[in-house]
């Protein structure tokens, strides 16, 4: 019976790398296979396997080290990882198999333990563990635990709300199917600019449907909502037809049955952070961060705000915000207006490098593995790398129709 379960094997000996392999392909998990340790952590946090199994045994990097590292990143961090060890290492490395570890097995595994364990294993992730099902973030109840953890323990915290403006109409529009595409490719975006521009210890969390949550300090709060945007404006018209993607819109029925143009989708990001806004619950902290992202919604255009409210001081006082709200989005919208600039999908198809087919492939190989749209493009053989280099470096290409226009 087919369990649909994905088992990332470190294994670097090729004789129990061959038997492991045998063994789970007929239990019915799919193996990813990880010869090099150097190599784990950048393919777990690119295929999200559902359970990590690893050989004490690594030349390539240190066993119990790539365990504690693949706890400390949150893509990773809720995996169950089994470690395959010798029982005379296990006697010396006893203390120190229990960080990062979730359960051992003594080398050679006897194949009825090995199934067992794999199998409790998984149900205990799924018991314990509440992930999205499509993006394999983290979700609302360890999203609750650690805003609460911060909040009591006093640590300063910027908290960013990220939903998708327009989500709905193009869901309606092209299907859940492309809408999936869109909510990975999104997540993706998030991890990437965490990754690029923030703390080892940040945290991305996947409220559900088009919402997302990320955790940074103040300092880096801008600069990654930033990195989003950028990224989510450049990729998101991809995923329409040329035809609404030249118009900048599609014609939907709004709830009153009336035909209307809703423009693409954009990214609104609320941001809340503690060092002025002192929260006392998460709820509190949930509030001001819904009162932001509804001010945003009001935009067609992707932007970003961070809280400047110290308290509630009632509705004069809301009214004067939301003023203030608006002038800087004004001035950050003449800013956002001369950077703006084409998807590299649609330059490579304006410039016929590739064609409509060939980059509906290098998308899907872009949302199956996280590799930029470039990379996948050149990794299909569809185009090379110095021509990719060519269409980035000519700032021309790079004009958008807005910018031309003012």
């Amino acid at each position: 019976m087919l369990t649909g379960k994905r088992i990332l094997l470190v294994i670097e000996d090729q004789n129990l790398d061959r038997i492991l392999t045998y063994l789970l392909k007929a239990w019915g998990y799919e193996v990813i296979p990880c010869p090099d340790g150097r190599q784990a952590l950048e393919i777990a946090n690119r295929k999200y396997p559902d359970l990590i199994l690893i050989d004490a045994h690594l030349s390539t990097a240190p066993s119990l080290a790539l365990c504690r590292s693949l706890k400390d990143d949150f893509i990773t961090a809720y995996i169950p990882i089994i470690i395959l060890i010798d029982k005379r290492q296990l006697r010396r490395d006893l203390l120190d198999i229990e960080e990062g570890i979730d359960d051992f097995l003594v080398k050679p595994p006897d194949p009825i333990d090995l199934e067992i364990r794999i199998a409790l294993a998984l149900r205990s992730a799924n018991h314990h563990f509440h992930a999205n099902a499509l993006t394999k973030l983290p979700g609302n109840r360890t999203i609750e635990k650690l805003v609460r953890s911060y909040i009591e323990t006093g640590r300063t915290f910027s908290l960013g709300y990220l939903d998708i403006n327009n989500f709905k109409s193009f869901n309606d529009k092209y299907g859940y199917v492309a809408g999936d595409h869109v909510i990975l490719q999104t997540a993706r975006i998030i991890v990437s600019a965490i990754k690029r521009c923030g703390h080892p210890r940040d945290f991305v969390g996947h409220i559900g449907g088009d919402d997302f949550v990320y955790l940074t300090t103040p300092d880096k709060e801008e600069v990654i909502a930033q990195e989003c945007i950028d990224a989510f404006d450049r990729l998101s018209p991809l995923h329409y037809s040329p035809e609404d993607r030249k118009n900048r819109s599609l014609k939907a029925r709004d709830r009153h049955g009336r035909v209307c143009e809703i423009p693409l989708m954009g990214l609104s990001i609320a941001i809340v952070n503690n060092a002025s806004f002192k929260a006392h619950s998460i709820h509190q902290l949930i509030e001001t961060t819904f009162e932001i992202k509804n001010f945003l919604k009001k935009r067609a255009s992707s932007n970003y705000l961070i809280n400047r409210r110290v308290c509630d001081a009632g509705r004069p006082q809301r009214a004067r915000l939301e003023e203030a709200y608006d002038n800087e989005l004004n001035r950050r919208q003449t800013h956002l207006r001369a950077k703006s600039f084409k998807p590299l999908g649609q330059i490579m198809l304006e410039t016929h490098l590739i064609t409509e087919r060939q980059l509906e492939e290098a998308l899907q190989r872009h949302w199956e593995t996280g590799q930029r749209l470039g990379e996948a493009a050149v990794s299909l053989g569809f185009t090379n790398e110095e021509n990719i280099r060519r269409l980035v470096e000519h700032q021309v290409f790079f004009v958008s129709a807005d910018t031309a226009h003012h």
